[in-house]
């Protein structure tokens, strides 16, 4: 190829600037989007790389079988870092506790998160110090490391070594800064400090560190010895732990063959795709693997379908280029030039569209990261531009080869006797290619739509009681502590507070903790039944609106134990099915388990997770620890949210409140259905403008090429509306032979999508023909205007060219 043939291409391109910068636009376009989700599956994969021989770093997971929905949790009670320790396997360990301290910086108290960590965690995860020493802010009790963002965050600076902040009352000294996290790790923090550190006495630290049934944190080990071998050194202390002492003959009964606790060991390497410990304490964000490949491909893609429509116009411009083709081979111009003639421009062209691209993805960055939810700033460096612009030119390279293989196969005679056109076979190709675009476009708009729409249906239904006056408050502390009694008295005698009530959590919150409470009860019959556990307080169901089926609700005179030490329960309506009684009536005041327990009342069915979850038998349970208020408002939320942030303050002045109304968490739980139809959707705008492009050209060559066709049919009496029919005709075809492609998987993947829920949005089946209503609606934009000329084409003109 040589310097020639670009300098050529060059003048081409100049010469039909309109068909260039549609084409332009088109690849760049595409390689915009194939960049940013390429730059997404790139950061994905290069989690906690920072971190030397991750692939011999492991978290210790534990997963609790007792419960009623077992799941791993990366959040392990620290008694196994001894464990581990004298396992007599090789291994350094260490644990991570992170937790809330307050900071007072000159009067001023604000909750900061620090992040507790042994000595031997400075060589697992490889951590070297800018300024300062590192191990002696890790073994010192007034020690810490600051990142330097948090330095400058709490000293407005980041020269902050040697300087003392007060944390918690105990006076600390910058000892190291260490380099901000990368926002692709597992293992974020900002301020480090020893486990020894005199931010806790003694007597609490020994009381978390070997604890058998806390979860504070997690335990990293490093070793160059099988797992395995850990693993069982671990679940054979773990199975005569105190765990073990906790159950029941009925639990044990109810477990089977299963173990009390298993416990697992995964590599850091594989942490961020580990959905198994997904949406648990502490987890934190994780990814799907087959979403990320996902995101990918459809990159690729999209920018497939990109070239596909340069192909597609370059197939047109080739074909009206045939004259000059023909007498370049007239002149001598062998087969091999004329393709590297074709290729040198698709190159030049391919190559200014992928700097355009990389230009438009750093601009489309910020979008993207909201929508991923991940900090892709910075991701496109001087290498991955390089590398950017040299696959624009591969691609162009590879793009160029079909028009240049149509240009050796032009008929010369037939060209300069003016008697050539399109080959059939080159129109063909020319229609399918344009139709994959269209079924691609219709396929993920009918995708997008039916998650969409399904969202919002899901979190606009009916919960089982009315969310709209209800206001949650997230408590730092349970209830039993004094501050929050306290704090509970002044909200409920604040103006347009009607109630005030309690709860461990609230319906539609996912606490993230992976577990929810449960308990072994007996059926009837006498058999173990797994009943999960809701902790409400006394005025719980009054606060929220809900009456009892049968029976009575708590109230506040069972706020203490009777006398006759019967604890009262609630159930919901599947509850008393899943215990056996033959009605709701029947289980009113029948004991549960032949214990105290004794049930009161029996309330209707609320919706506590979401819609892809079934309703599950649910017992309630008094409590007097719980975490979160819900309040009942009398008045507008804007005129008491202020006097209720005025009153936390006054008890909690070191944390902000978080107040959210009761509908926000059932939203909140769709959020990332809502991102996915996002991104389908900005996928499907993108794919449309391509064929809108594509389509944009190929109705005016359409219209060129059977100019004499539509002048001869309106000589012999064809109106406009049978002209508009004619030129339409060939794209309707395409768009309906897209549809075909497009919407039998499309069907499916809907029904995939909505298989889990128990009830569906009616609107879900309407998404495939809006999608392709929406894709007809582009087309007959694109070819209007042509469609237009058509119609008003002087007969006169055309047969005197």
């Amino acid at each position: 190829m040589m310097l020639r043939d670009f300098r050529i291409g060059w003048r081409l391109l100049l010469r039909h600037p309109l068909h260039t910068a549609v084409e332009l636009l088109g690849l760049a376009a595409g390689f915009a989007v194939c960049f940013v989700l390429l730059a997404f599956v790139q950061y994905s994969f290069s989690y906690d790389r920072d971190v030397p021989q991750r692939e011999q770093v492991y978290v210790i997971k534990h997963r609790l079988n007792f419960i009623a929905q077992p799941q791993w949790m990366e959040y392990t009670p620290f008694a196994l870092r001894d464990v581990a320790l004298h396992s007599g396997v090789p291994l350094q360990a260490s644990a991570w506790w992170p937790s809330q301290a307050a900071l007072n910086r000159e009067g001023a108290i604000r909750m900061v998160d620090i992040t507790a960590v042994d000595p031997a965690f400075e060589q697992i995860a490889g951590l070297h110090a800018m300024e300062g020493d590192l191990h002696q802010a890790l073994t010192r009790p007034d020690g810490m490391a600051l990142t330097r963002q948090t330095a400058l965050q709490w000293f407005g600076t980041t020269n902050a070594l040697g300087r003392s902040a007060v944390v918690n009352q105990q006076t600390l000294q910058v000892r190291a800064i260490l380099p901000d996290r990368p926002s692709n790790s597992t293992l974020p923090f900002g301020a480090l400090v020893g486990v020894g550190s005199a931010l806790w006495t003694e007597q609490e630290r020994q009381q978390v560190l070997s604890n058998w049934t806390g979860i504070n944190g997690r335990i990293y080990v490093k070793t160059s010895v099988p797992p395995q071998t850990l693993q069982a050194a671990l679940q054979s202390v773990i199975d005569t732990s105190p765990w073990d002492s906790f159950s029941t003959p009925e639990m044990k009964a109810a477990l089977a063959e299963r173990k009390m606790v298993d416990v697992a060991l995964g590599s850091l390497a594989d942490a961020y795709f580990d959905r198994s410990v997904a949406n648990t304490m502490g987890a934190g964000q994780r990814g799907d693997m087959r979403m990320v490949l996902a995101l990918g491909a459809a990159g690729l893609l999209i920018l497939l379908l990109a070239v596909v429509n340069y192909i597609n116009l370059a197939t047109v411009r080739a074909v009206r280029r045939q004259r000059e083709i023909a007498v370049r081979r007239v002149m001598g111009a062998t087969t091999r030039q004329l393709l590297l003639q074709f290729m040198a421009e698709a190159m030049l062209l391919s190559t200014a569209a992928a700097a355009l691209g990389v230009l438009l993805a750093w601009l489309l960055l910020p979008l993207a990261s909201e929508l991923l939810q991940r900090q892709l700033e910075g991701m496109f460096t001087p290498a991955t531009v390089a590398a950017g612009l040299a696959f624009g030119a591969l691609v162009g390279a590879m793009a160029g080869l079909y028009p240049g293989w149509l240009a050796r196969g032009v008929d010369m005679r037939a060209t300069l006797a003016q008697r050539s056109g399109e080959t059939p076979g080159s129109a063909w190709l020319r229609r399918a290619l344009t139709a994959v675009q269209f079924s691609a476009a219709i396929g993920m708009g009918s995708v997008a739509l039916a998650i969409l729409w399904q969202t919002q249906f899901a979190a606009e239904a009916p919960p089982g009681f009315d969310p709209s006056p209800l206001l949650v408050i997230d408590m730092p502390i349970g209830l039993d502590q004094p501050p929050a009694r306290a704090l509970r008295d002044a909200l409920a005698q604040l103006p347009g507070v009607a109630a005030v009530t309690d709860s461990g959590n609230v319906p539609g919150r996912n606490d993230h903790t992976g577990t929810r409470g449960s308990q072994t009860v007996k059926h009837v019959d006498g058999s173990n039944v797994a009943m999960p556990v809701q902790f409400a307080g006394v005025d719980f169901f009054k606060v929220y609106g809900v009456p009892a089926l049968a029976g009575r609700t708590f109230d506040a005179r069972e706020a203490q134990p009777a006398a006759d030490g019967d604890e009262s329960v609630v159930l919901n309506p599947s509850a008393v099915q899943a215990l056996g009684f033959a009605s709701i009536q029947q289980a009113v005041g029948q004991r549960i388990n032949g214990t105290q327990q004794r049930v009161i009342g029996v309330v209707p069915d609320l919706r506590w997770e979401t819609l892809r979850d079934p309703v599950r038998p649910l017992m309630y349970l008094q409590t007097r620890e719980s975490g979160m208020f819900t309040l009942r408002l009398s008045g507008t939320r804007a005129a008491v949210e202020p006097a209720i942030a005025a009153v936390w303050q006054h008890y909690f002045p070191a944390q902000p409140a978080v107040i959210r109304s009761a509908g926000s968490y059932y939203a909140l739980a769709y959020a990332d259905d809502v991102r996915l139809a996002q991104l389908l959707a900005c996928a499907t705008a993108v794919v449309l403008v391509l064929a809108a492009f594509g389509i944009y050209v190929l109705a005016a060559h359409s219209v060129q090429q059977r100019a004499r066709e539509i002048v001869l049919r309106k000589l012999h009496g064809a109106g406009r509306t049978a002209i508009a029919a004619l030129v339409g005709r060939e794209f309707l075809l395409l768009v309906a032979v897209a549809a075909l492609i497009a919407l039998p998987p499309a069907w499916l993947a809907i029904a995939q999508y909505l298989a889990p829920f128990a009830e569906r949005s009616p609107l879900g089946a309407w998404a495939p023909p809006a999608a392709l209503a929406l894709a007809l609606l582009v087309v007959a934009a694109a070819t209007a205007r042509h469609t237009w000329s058509a119609m008003r084409m002087a007969p006169v003109q055309v047969l005197r060219a």
